[in-house]
């Protein structure tokens, strides 16, 4: 009797489990992931690899969250990123969203990318110019990986700025030998109507903040 006891038991919780597993993967799906291009480059020994990402005024209802906040500023195709382990990572952005200033000028400096730099171009500028600092004026966004010392003001479109202007930004860093997950997002709160822009996109995977799989 008590082994029939144990073994109900046993299904009940394993039961419980499964339920479990199937609602949480319901609620709250696999987001897509984007694994960094490889190329034939190599820097410091290592090898290059490289990721191309857009951030946009409103994700649109083919952006991230599947629709589900499509006047949200965000990161285009997606935030979860997947980098082999001791990579050189080329960064690309192309920064279609309007100049909103830093709160925190500290975050106009370039920090933890090769050399401490950023090579800035698009419809803003002439020619192309290699910057270890933006006026924290122009800034929209900041690509920032708090756990790996990385952040990169990312300028604005000017308010007078042609239609379908944008600006581009490239950047290089390293991440680490070894396998890790690491969470980045933007520094600049620029989420309309919450309180103080810190919420909505800010705080949500997806949209203003990301994850970079190492390994």
């Amino acid at each position: 009797m008590r082994s029939r006891f144990w073994i109900l038991v046993a299904g009940v919780v394993v039961a419980g489990v499964l339920v479990g597993f199937f609602v949480t993967r319901f609620l709250n799906p696999v987001p897509p992931q984007i694994a960094a291009t490889t190329t034939s480059t190599t820097l410091q020994g290592r090898p290059v690899v490289s990721f191309n990402l857009t951030t946009v005024a409103a994700v649109g209802t083919d952006g991230q969250g599947n629709g589900e906040h499509p006047q949200w500023v965000g990161y285009l195709p997606t935030t979860y990123l997947k980098v082999p382990a001791g990579a050189v990572v080329h960064m690309t952005i192309v920064q279609q969203d309007g100049q909103t200033g830093l709160r925190n000028e500290y975050f106009g400096l370039v920090r933890g990318t090769i050399n401490n730099q950023m090579t800035l171009s698009g419809s803003g500028h002439k020619q192309s110019e290699v910057l270890s600092a933006l006026d924290p004026s122009l800034a929209a966004h900041t690509f920032t990986v708090p756990d790996l010392g990385v952040s990169v003001p990312l300028e604005g479109v000017a308010s007078d700025a042609a239609a379908n202007a944008q600006e581009v930004i490239t950047f290089d860093f390293v991440v680490p030998d070894k396998p890790g997950l690491f969470r980045w997002q933007c520094f600049v709160p620029c989420a309309a109507g919450t309180l103080y822009g810190n919420g909505g996109p800010m705080q949500t995977l997806g949209y203003m903040a990301g994850e970079l799989q190492v390994g």
